[in-house]
């Protein structure tokens, strides 16, 4: 018998700053707006450079517009990619520091 966990309600971390969140979703939006901070308050698409005010509507962009191909961000030492920088460092920090 398989035991299926929903993601929701655990508690997800970001490594950069170690504020946490209880989904997996509001953890990748926070470290969108890490890789904006001090750009004036606007996300833009790094794939189609359409900009956003809000980073969760930028999120919701990049789920129903943009797919795996398109992530440009590679893991060195699992097969994951990612969107944005920072997104890349707090899974190499949770998933591959020592």
């Amino acid at each position: 018998m398989t035991h299926v966990v929903s993601e929701e309600g655990l508690n997800h971390e970001c490594k950069l700053c170690n504020q946490t969140f209880d989904s997996p979703a509001k953890l990748q939006c926070h470290l969108i707006e890490h890789s904006f901070e001090g750009m004036g308050g606007t996300f833009k698409c790094p794939v189609c450079f359409t900009v956003f005010v809000q980073a969760n509507k930028l999120q919701q962009h990049i789920f129903s517009a943009h797919g795996q191909e398109d992530k440009i961000y590679d893991c060195s030492q699992c097969p994951q990619k990612f969107f944005f920088q920072t997104e890349l460092q707090n899974h190499t920090m949770t998933q591959h520091s020592s």
